[in-house]
């Protein structure tokens, strides 16, 4: 478990704003729960109880923007990104699945990869991290949804220029983090870290078992 040092809430809200991956975050869902679909809903909820100050999409000083790669030709992509456009209230940046690999798949994994491992490739780092960057100018509190490596020098330089009450936050599921993230975030870290494996039951529907009763379960009785 990653702890997290806490932060005391106000009830003012101000602008802050919410960068989403929303490939990676859709695949780490995936990944983690067989196919249990994400309440989206659950996670505006979830951000904006747990980040200090945060102002819900669509309210004064709300930025919410999510990166995803979308085809227009998949109605199912077509639906979810309106979903998010309208009912979510966030920007959508999307990008054709062609557009949206870090490195051409072929090039790093071959003619013959599967096109799971190649979906791994899709990455938005470098206009997050841009974005990162405009934002800490104006000294903007950032809420980052990503499970990259390469956006930590951009988060932690974000966290230089914050407020002392603003730290930027890190948001993801823990499991499916980069592992070099959590060797920093064990340290002494100017990032806070929001750990979505924490809030199953809100995010998937997912009953939670107590830590005693985990324990009593995994006993082996001779």
């Amino acid at each position: 478990m990653i702890v997290r040092r806490s932060v005391a809430t106000s009830p003012t809200r101000r602008f802050c704003a919410v960068l989403v991956d929303g490939s990676s975050l859709y695949l780490a869902a995936q990944d983690l729960h067989d196919g249990r679909s994400l309440d989206y809903h659950g996670l505006v909820g979830l951000l904006v109880d747990k980040v200090p100050n945060l102002a819900k999409p669509g309210e004064p000083g709300a930025l919410w923007t999510m990166w995803t790669s979308a085809s227009s030709q998949n109605e199912g992509q077509s639906r979810f990104l309106e979903f998010v456009e309208r009912d979510l209230r966030w920007e959508v940046r999307h990008f054709s699945p062609a557009d949206s690999y870090m490195v051409e798949p072929t090039k790093l994994l071959g003619w013959s990869s599967d096109s799971r491992s190649a979906k791994r490739l899709i990455r938005f780092d470098a206009s997050i991290a841009f974005a990162i960057a405009r934002l800490a100018e104006k000294h903007v509190p950032l809420v980052v949804v990503t499970d990259s490596f390469a956006l930590e020098d951009p988060i932690r330089r974000a966290a230089r220029v914050a407020p002392e009450s603003a730290a930027p936050y890190l948001a993801f599921f823990g499991r499916a983090l980069d592992s070099r993230w959590q060797g920093v975030l064990r340290r002494e870290s100017p990032v806070e870290f929001l750990d979505f494996d924490e809030h199953e039951d809100r995010l998937f529907g997912i009953q939670r078992t107590p830590p005693a009763e985990r324990s009593e379960e995994s006993e082996i009785v001779y």
